[in-house]
């Protein structure tokens, strides 16, 4: 069983309001065990901001994008849990193998 230990985010915002890339750093690990964490990491990314990223790459992989016109940090945070309660198991490395076809998992 995993849980949320901390959430932090680095904001970057172009002039508009639906110009936006935000990098998420979510801290997930055992209940009741104090400094036991893992980190996933994912951006959210509004579709001008990824025309512009497209604008300078060929490519760009979709793992660990969440995509959204507006920025709400409670859709974001609902969609975390969501994402979290659909892949739960008792096996730890499970857990984290499932969480990570979502977010970038970091070692």
């Amino acid at each position: 069983m995993l849980e949320i230990k901390a959430i932090s985010k680095d904001e970057n915002w172009g002039e508009d309001d639906n110009d936006f890339y935000i990098q998420f750093q979510v801290y997930v690990g055992v209940p009741n065990i104090k400094f036991s964490s893992n980190l996933l990491t994912f951006d959210v990314v509004s579709p001008t901001r990824l025309s512009e990223i497209l604008e300078t790459s060929i490519i760009e992989v979709g793992h660990g994008y969440l995509i959204m016109n507006d920025f709400n940090i409670n859709t974001i945070n609902a969609t975390i849990k969501g994402i979290m309660k659909n892949c739960k198991s008792n096996d730890y490395d499970t857990y984290l193998e499932k969480l990570s076809k979502y977010f970038r998992l970091q070692d």
